[in-house]
């Protein structure tokens, strides 16, 4: 890690969502597996937060109930007033359409889609959203527009997956393992998208990762453990992606 502290006091900024007291079970034959336990954390207005941990450690599941893809067993999940943790499908859907953006490590784009398609159909779900084209201009694929994701290499299907993701203008990006599948320098590349578009769009963005090396670009991190937050730090001065050491 460079240079931090242990996270004493929040930041000055507004939390955009706040998780409270919350447990995640599920049963698995006979045997219920206790998947996250008793957790509470603030994700902060125009930040970079990473929640790192080995596989097994939850964050998947954190992932998919701040994304309102599931709900705790207990506990609070606050968005704008609203608890994800309590209110119907429907509401989910909305919630979802309207304020989240979600970048995969496995791209997940529609085959029979163009680039520009892939990005278009995300914008069309969205109250607010951005230019498709102009997406795909800032991830630097405008020549690459009309061509299907098999056409695209790994790297450029991701940077697909980023505009797709951006362009609904979400309140809140949320990336699982968004490098995980690429290169070291294409990697790279994406994490340097998903940074600017955090400085000039101001997009909340919420990386999970098993690499402790993407920690150092992100403005917090938490540490989680079988479950539980083992530890939060605050990066004084985020690195760029280039100086990251791998």
């Amino acid at each position: 890690m460079n240079t931090h502290h242990q996270d004493e006091s929040p930041p000055s900024q507004p939390a955009v969502l706040a998780v409270r007291d919350v447990e995640r079970t599920f049963t698995m034959g006979e045997v219920k597996v206790e998947v996250l336990k008793d957790l509470s954390f603030d994700v902060y207005d125009r930040e970079v937060l990473a929640m790192v941990g080995p596989s097994g450690s939850g964050k998947s599941t954190i992932l998919n109930l701040i994304g309102g893809l599931d709900q705790p067993n207990r506990g609070s999940v606050m968005f704008d007033g609203t608890d994800l943790a309590t209110v119907s499908s429907g509401v989910l859907t909305r919630y979802r359409r309207k304020h989240v953006g979600f970048v995969f490590q496995f791209y997940n784009l529609v085959p029979n889609l163009t680039a520009l398609e892939n990005v278009m159909s995300a914008a069309e779900l969205a109250e607010n959203p951005l230019d498709a084209q102009e997406m795909l201009d800032k991830v630097g694929l405008a020549e690459r527009a009309h061509h299907f994701p098999s056409q695209l290499s790994g790297g450029e299907q991701q940077r697909v997956a980023i505009a797709r993701a951006v362009v609904k203008n979400p309140k809140l990006l949320l990336c699982d393992e968004p490098t995980g599948a690429l290169d070291f320098e294409t990697g790279i590349r994406a994490l340097e998208l998903l940074l600017q578009f955090n400085r000039d769009l101001g997009t909340t963005i919420l990386i999970i990762t098993h690499n402790t090396a993407l920690a150092d670009v992100a403005h917090r991190v938490i540490h989680l453990r079988s479950g539980e937050i083992v530890n939060v730090e605050e990066n004084q001065r985020p690195l760029p992606p280039s100086e990251v050491v791998w």
